[in-house]
């Protein structure tokens, strides 16, 4: 008995050590976020994206498909600013991964590091056409931003694979130095 103990302890550290060197699943809500992401994470990360480059990143179908997805996701990155406001906060509620929850170490909204333009003030209504009250969300078309979006993944990345750090940073660096010379 106490052989078999010792036996299944060892199987079980190993599963867990295997399991913690793994790539990190990280889910972006699109093609752009994911580019930066794979740019950042490299080999340490694998990174799908829910909305497909020909897909208009406020109107994404739902699918059953995406909670499956975002059930196995160690993180998840929003744009914000409401821009997935009628898709995505229902996929996550009902993937019930508590890690990528709004607030959960496992969910980056990457615009709040972010410059916002187009930030509208006084009242708002829909008579006035397509109009984001929180300010434009295609932040990321800034180099500047695509910078600052960076830095907050290799950030959070860090920060749930804490012994990846210098790799990371090492990427980030790259990235952001192609940024400058382009």
């Amino acid at each position: 008995m106490k052989k078999t103990f010792v036996t299944f302890a060892a199987m079980l550290a190993v599963a867990t050590v295997t399991h913690a060197q793994g790539k990190l699943n990280v889910i972006t809500t699109t093609e752009d976020l994911a580019a930066i992401a794979r740019e950042v994470g490299g080999d340490r990360i694998a990174v799908e994206s829910i909305a497909r480059g020909y897909q208009d990143p406020h109107f994404v179908e739902a699918k059953p498909s995406f909670i499956l997805t975002l059930q196995k996701a160690d993180l998840l990155i929003a744009v914000g600013r409401e821009l997935e406001i009628g898709w995505l906060p229902p996929l996550v509620q009902q993937s019930r991964n508590g890690r990528i929850q709004p607030g959960a170490a496992g969910y980056l909204d990457a615009s709040l590091a972010a410059q916002i333009l187009e930030v509208p003030t006084g009242q708002i209504t829909r008579a006035m056409g397509d109009v984001h009250p929180l300010g434009n969300p295609h932040y990321w078309m800034d180099p500047e931003n695509g910078k600052r979006i960076a830095k907050e993944i290799a950030d959070k990345l860090a920060e749930l694979r804490p012994g990846d750090k210098a790799y990371f940073d090492q990427r980030l660096g790259d990235f952001t130095t192609r940024l400058d010379a382009a």
